[in-house]
C-alpha cells in the first residue's frame, strides 16, 4: 500500500516537472557591450510570466548613452612678487577643452530561452536590421554611441 502510494505521488510529480517544462515562459535576456578602453556592459532579463507560451510579443528595448558630452576650460594663471615687493597676476588664454565621452564599438546581445525572435521583426532607430531567419540568439552591431544618444527598437518573440 504504502509503495503504491509512494509511486502515484513520484508519478504526480513526474508529470508536473513535465508539464512545468513544456509550458514555461520564454525568457529574455539582453545586454549591450562596449569597446572602449573601459567597457561598460549593461542587463536586462525578461522576469518569468512576462512572454507566456505560445504567443508572440513585440518587446521595446532602448539603449542609451546617457553622459552629456562635457567641456572644461583651462586657464593658467601665475601670481609672482616683483623686486618692489607688488604681486603681479597674469593669466594665459582660456582653453576650452571637449570631452569624448562616445562609447565605441556597441554591440547588443540577446539570447531567447524557449522561444525566438521572428525574421525580419528587428528594428532599431526607425530603421530594419538584418534578421533573416527566426533565431534564438543574435547579435547586433551598434557601432558608435555618441554622449547623450538614445537608440530605439523593437522585435517581435515567439514564446514556445
Amino acid at each position: 500500500m504504502a509503495t503504491d502510494t509512494l509511486r502515484l505521488a513520484m508519478s504526480v510529480a513526474l508529470i508536473a516537472l513535465f508539464t512545468a517544462r513544456v509550458s514555461a515562459d520564454a525568457l529574455l535576456r539582453a545586454w549591450a557591450e562596449s569597446g572602449n578602453e573601459y567597457p561598460v556592459q549593461l542587463a536586462v532579463q525578461v522576469p518569468r510570466g512576462g512572454l507566456p507560451s505560445a504567443t508572440i510579443r513585440t518587446v521595446t528595448f532602448t539603449v542609451t548613452n546617457p553622459q552629456p558630452r562635457r567641456s572644461i576650460q583651462l586657464q593658467a594663471v601665475v601670481v609672482y612678487s616683483t623686486y618692489r615687493e607688488s604681486m603681479v597676476t597674469v593669466g594665459s588664454n582660456v582653453v576650452t577643452l571637449e570631452i569624448d565621452e562616445t562609447a565605441r564599438d556597441c554591440r547588443l546581445y540577446f539570447f531567447i530561452i524557449n522561444g525566438y525572435a521572428l525574421a525580419g521583426s528587428l528594428s532599431i532607430g526607425g530603421r530594419k536590421c538584418d534578421l533573416n531567419q527566426n533565431s534564438s540568439g543574435f547579435v547586433l552591431f551598434l557601432g558608435d554611441l555618441p554622449a547623450g544618444t538614445t537608440l530605439k527598437g523593437k522585435v517581435s518573440i515567439f514564446a514556445r
